[in-house]
Parts: structure tokens; sequence; C-alpha cells
């Protein structure tokens, strides 16, 4: 009896090894899917952040409602030539035409021989007003023969001067005499080829005014020392 009960329970089924078969010989299951460039959700994605860009580029341009105007990058006083090499651009926003108007633009090219009507400030806006091409409109220029020893090493156009008239050392009849109290530098010229002790050529506006023979009675004779009071 235990002889039949092993042999028994060590006999396969046919069943059994039917369905184990089966069990190894199915294949993977396979999933088939779209390309990932085919998914309109992709598509859709990118126009959204495309139409986004576009739409703030709008926006940011809409915002910035400034405008480019030249500026003056030194001083300079009445009388002054003045063109771009003067000029720097800074952008402005004004709160009407009517303001805007006033000023040159940076996009408009200064007119040829034109001058400055009255004194302007380093970084100040250049006023329409302020540029004139009319010779009338120039103030009397009066040049001066200086040496060196008579003017500021680093005196420059714009600066504002006083003008003495200082007597020659023999002459004991005279004394220095105050010409002009404030004048506006126009030019200054370079060293003169002499050297040191060439006079050098400064030319200085005249306010309206000014009584012209009286003041070059004064400096006829005398040395010319220039005494700067603002720059």
């Amino acid at each position: 009896m235990s002889a039949v009960s092993l042999l028994q329970r060590g006999v396969a089924h046919p069943a059994d090894t039917a369905d184990a078969g089966e069990v190894a010989a199915s294949p993977p299951a396979r999933r088939t899917g779209t390309a990932r460039w085919r998914d309109p959700r992709l598509w859709l994605g990118a126009l959204l952040v495309l139409a986004s860009v576009v739409i703030g580029a709008r926006v940011l341009a809409a915002a910035d409602n400034t405008v480019p105007v030249w500026t003056l990058d030194h001083a300079v006083s009445a009388g002054m030539a003045v063109d771009t090499s003067d000029l720097g651009v800074t952008r402005v926003h004004f709160g009407d035409l009517a303001d805007q108007s006033r000023y040159w633009l940076a996009d408009e090219s200064i007119p040829q021989n034109a001058h400055t009507t009255h004194d302007l400030g380093a970084g100040e806006m250049l006023p329409r007003s302020a540029v004139s091409t009319d010779g009338a409109s120039l103030p009397a220029q009066l040049p001066l023969g200086v040496t060196a020893a008579g003017l500021p090493t680093d005196l420059v156009a714009g600066d504002h001067v006083q003008v003495w008239a200082v007597p020659k050392p023999e002459d004991r009849r005279r004394h220095s005499e105050l010409v002009l109290n404030d004048a506006a530098v126009l030019s200054v010229a370079e060293v003169s080829v002499t050297g040191l002790g060439g006079d050098r050529q400064v030319v200085v506006a005249l306010s309206q005014g000014t009584a012209t023979s009286a003041v070059l009675d004064a400096l006829n004779g005398a040395t010319v020392v220039l005494i700067r009071i603002s720059g």
C-alpha cells in the first residue's frame, strides 16, 4: 500500500503539463504608442509659450514710452558752437507732446554752424530755443592775447572769467583795473609755438550793453589777466 501511494503522487497529470507549456510559450505583451512629436498636447503647449512671449514683448514695448533726447556733455556759454560732439543721449518721458517739442530729439541732426543763444549746464537737455544759426543772435566776441602766466592752465570754453588789465611795471600812473566782471569764454587756442612765454588767444563774449570802446581803452598797453570765477 505504501508503494502504490508514492507512485500515484509522482505521476503528472496531462492537463497540468499542457497548461505549463502554454504559459512558457506566450510572448510578452507590447503596447503600441504614438510618437511624441505627433502629440497635439505638445504643439498646444508650444503655441501657448510663443503667444506668451509675443504678448509680453508688446506689453513691454507699450510701457516704454520714453524718447531719446540730446543732452549737454559739458557746460556751454552763449555764442559757443554746438554739434553732436558736445552732446550725449538720454531717454526721457514727457507728459505731453508740447513739452517734447521744446527739445532736440536724438534722432534729429543739429544744424551746421549752430551756436547756443544762452548758457547751458552739463547734463541739461538741449532746448530748441537755445540753438540758432542766425549770426545776429551771436554776442559780440572779444579776442584777447594772454600769456601763460595770465590764465589758469586748464581754462576751457564754457568757463566764466573776470578780465583784468594790469599795467606794465614802468607805467606807474595806472593801476590794475577790472575790465569785465563776468565774461564767458568762447574758445581757448592751443599753446603758442613760441613756448610758454607766448600769448594764447582767448575769445570771450561781451554781454549786451557793454561799452566796447571803454573796454578797449582799458586793455590798451596793459597785460591781460583772466581770473576764473566759474566753470
